[in-house]
């Protein structure tokens, strides 16, 4: 049956575009901005440490930051809308 894996995001900054081809075997890439040159991959959370201390290593990556994305409270309760009483017109 399918089993959930826990995996973190990491926002890789490359130099070049044509190096994101490297990076499609280390885990899963979920975006890829050609413009700003960097890219979202997920990989498995037991793995995270290695993977950062071995691609701070490469050539072709400018930056590795973490991605904060899980972190963020997704069950939105209520309401959006909120009503200004005291309006001065």
């Amino acid at each position: 049956m399918f089993e959930k894996e826990n995996r973190k995001g990491l926002i890789i900054y490359l130099y070049y575009n044509r190096d994101a081809k490297k990076l499609q075997s280390l885990g899963d890439i979920c975006y890829h901005s050609k413009k700003h040159r960097y890219l979202q991959l997920y990989v498995p959370t037991a793995e995270v440490e290695d993977l950062v201390s071995r691609l701070e290593k490469e050539k072709f990556i400018k930056k590795i930051r973490p991605c904060h994305i899980q972190e963020l409270e997704t069950p939105f309760v209520g309401n959006l809308y909120r009503k200004e009483e005291n309006v001065i017109i």
